[in-house]
């Protein structure tokens, strides 16, 4: 099982937010399952243009790192989001 955790703060790993989500997947890595933290504070994503060309050819026209957390969440067992105030 791969459970994937992903925290927004700005804060690294000072932030509550984090440690929040560690302490999720640490259960979770306990349990047996194979686990992964991504930082979307340290990942360069755009915003969406509403170009509709992903509905069209099912792909993202936008050049960013949106695809490798996309890919990431979809081989997913279980996702676990955290999130800010």
């Amino acid at each position: 099982m791969k459970i994937v955790g992903i925290q927004p703060s700005p804060r690294g790993k000072h932030s509550n937010t984090l440690k929040l989500l560690n302490a999720a997947l640490d259960g979770a890595s306990e349990a047996g399952a194979e686990v992964e933290s991504i930082d979307v504070a340290k990942l360069k994503i755009k915003y969406c243009t509403a170009c509709d060309s992903c509905h069209e050819t099912g792909v993202c026209t936008i050049k960013d790192d949106y695809e490798v957390v996309l890919k990431k969440f979809l081989t997913a067992d279980g996702i676990v989001l955290s999130s800010l105030n």
